[in-house]
């Protein structure tokens, strides 16, 4: 799992060596994308591939930080305040936004896919900037003034492409980077949000079959206690700090186990998303069952809401017929061998049975996103 030390660190992750100076309009090329950001928030890296390659492209990898690292030639450092002033030349971006909020291990790779099978639209499926930045907050490193400022600057390159024939940029963050949603929606008026999310006990058993395959080399990096501290840690709420005092109860949150952590980050992305659309956010949220079940007419509202062509000759609907992870840890095959024991398993169950106990969560997510006050409103006093 991502972590502040982690993915996108050119000097845990690189061999290095100086090459050249050049001019901040060097990061401009279409062979350079925004690749991270510095521990300290002081620097920002970019990546160059070779001439003719698409890092955006799934055929590379499902997430944009694996192909990045993968199809590397030079990494472009640049100081944050030198980036900061370069971004201001930046127009405003063109192209339409989308936006995909998701609970995790619920088909939001595989929609990134399908928008990526249309003309005109780039993907960019995980961009390990905006998490950082997400953590370096959370963590006090930067100011909340500074954050944004930096979130607007990245995400402003990210979206920046010579190309003209692009008209629509889809970003999917990871899910901890929910609480982020609100803050893009309103530095670009007009972009679109979509929340996928999946049943809880189904979310659950999913990711725990992630740990399971994750844990098979993790050890040489993490420990389980780094493990469990990436789900205890970062939930994915809203600000301010004085609401949801049930997700800072430190007798609930040193009790969780592994499952339970797991459900407790849903719990919070759900509450995180209905209190976007409380505040009059325009969210269209959709089942992972509805997607993977109805692909017709999921694709026919994705579509509408989103404003694109709903004629596409079947492009989007292709991306049913592949491995939306393959390339990663997370692909069929790795998780097809990552089996979850009878006894773990009934463990896990009476785990999430407690949370949806605690919690009342017996009725479907659309109706708790759609209720004026629902059980994840719910304040442990």
């Amino acid at each position: 799992m991502p972590s502040l030390n982690g993915d996108a660190e050119p000097d845990t992750n690189f061999i290095l060596r100086h090459d050249s100076w050049q001019d901040p309009e060097y990061i401009l090329q279409d062979t350079v994308s925004l690749f991270g950001v510095s521990r300290d928030g002081e620097e920002i890296s970019f990546v160059q591939v070779k001439e003719g390659v698409d890092v955006y492209s799934s055929r590379h990898g499902p997430f944009l930080y694996i192909s990045q690292y993968n199809l590397a030639t030079h990494i472009i450092t640049i100081s944050t305040d030198a980036f900061l002033k370069f971004t201001e030349s930046l127009g405003s971006p063109k192209v339409k936004l989308i936006f995909v909020a998701n609970t995790g291990r619920c088909g939001s790779t595989l929609l990134a896919q399908m928008f990526e099978n249309l003309s005109g639209l780039k993907v960019l499926s995980e961009p390990h900037s905006i998490l950082t930045l997400l953590l370096l907050y959370n963590r006090g490193i930067i100011t909340e003034e500074r954050y944004r400022l930096l979130t607007y600057s990245i995400l402003k390159t990210l979206v920046t492409f010579k190309d003209e024939s692009i008209h629509t940029i889809v970003i999917k963050p990871v899910f901890k980077c929910t609480p982020q949603i609100k803050m893009f929606s309103q530095m670009f008026p007009g972009s679109k949000i979509i929340f996928l999310y999946r049943n809880i006990k189904d979310n659950v058993d999913s990711f725990m079959r992630v740990m399971i395959s994750f844990s098979r080399y993790a050890f040489l990096f993490a420990g389980k206690d780094e493990m469990l501290g990436y789900w205890i840690n970062d939930l994915p709420l809203p600000s301010p700090a004085n609401q949801y005092r049930w997700a800072k109860d430190p007798a609930l949150l040193n009790g969780l186990t592994l499952a339970s952590a797991i459900g407790f980050n849903w719990c919070c992305t759900v509450a995180c998303i209905k209190t976007f659309i409380q505040e009059g956010l325009d969210v269209l949220h959709m089942d992972y069952k509805e997607l993977v079940s109805k692909h017709e007419e999921s694709w026919k509202v994705l579509a509408t809401f989103s404003q694109l062509p709903q004629t596409t000759e079947g492009k989007p609907l292709e991306a049913y017929n592949k491995d939306s992870q393959a390339g990663a840890f997370l692909s069929r095959g790795v998780l097809s061998t990552a089996r979850i024991k009878k006894k773990e398993q009934a463990i896990i169950d009476l785990e999430i049975q407690k949370l949806l106990t605690a919690f009342n969560l017996l009725r479907p997510v659309q109706e708790e996103l759609e209720s004026i006050r629902g059980v994840l409103d719910k304040e442990n006093d």
